[in-house]
């Protein structure tokens, strides 16, 4: 099969910036469960959501519109929603593949709620340990107390790597978009770093994987469409 060399020459620098990449979550892993984690939510996160301090309510109270905004914006699955139409409109010959796409982010953060309740680490406001877990499977239905993978890091990097995979040129302002997104969750406490670069390896590597999975289904839909 005949490979553009521009695209090709695209893809060079890439497969090194995401190796590059997958060894910094996995190291922020790694030193987030050897003791950074309760260290960066102690020093960093309580002290920019304290609301008794000045700095920390002026921060709290400045930010959070924004940080929620952000959330809502890279972070949710009507962001997924919303691309997956605005696709769909601005080239409907390729609806299956953005229905795909919207259907690999889903199942991705979905698999990433179910690890959280299996997994059961307790999020940083519930325990004084980082390595503070409930037993395995007992929070499966209920995950407000659990946090490893972080699910909204999840859904921001699948979101930016599906979506990378429609527009290449762009990645770099889709993983930016995203890693604002899991960045918001430090921000207002509710995760570790490591419950976050956990999730961002989670989404950007399992989404493309399971859209390339998927790619047949787009096959059959466009031969079963009007001719």
């Amino acid at each position: 099969m005949h490979v553009d060399p521009a695209v090709e020459n695209l893809a060079r620098p890439c497969r090194s910036a995401r190796l590059i990449w997958i060894g910094v979550a996995l190291a922020i892993i790694v030193v987030g469960f050897a003791g950074v984690d309760r260290w960066f939510y102690e020093q960093v996160s309580l002290r920019l959501n304290d609301e008794t301090r000045p700095v920390g309510r002026d921060f709290h109270a400045l930010t959070r519109p924004f940080w929620e905004t952000v959330r809502l914006v890279t972070a949710s699955i009507w962001a997924a929603v919303v691309l997956a139409v605005v696709g769909a409109v601005l080239d409907p010959r390729r609806t299956a593949r953005y229905l795909l796409a919207l259907a690999a982010v889903g199942v991705v953060g979905l698999a990433a709620n179910v690890l959280q309740g299996a997994i059961g680490r307790l999020r940083p406001s519930q325990a004084e340990s980082h390595l503070a877990f409930k037993p395995p499977l007992t929070e499966l239905l209920s995950k407000e107390t659990v946090c490893f993978p972080s699910g909204e890091a999840t859904l921001a990097f699948a979101i930016a790597a599906t979506a990378t995979s429609f527009l290449p040129r762009w990645r770099w302002a889709f993983f930016a978009a995203a890693t604002l997104g899991a960045l918001a969750r430090l921000v207002n406490g509710a995760h570790y770093p490591s419950d976050v670069a956990a999730g961002a390896l989670l989404g950007a590597l399992a989404a493309p994987w399971l859209l390339q999975r998927l790619t047949p289904l787009e096959r059959y839909a466009v031969r079963r469409g009007p001719a």
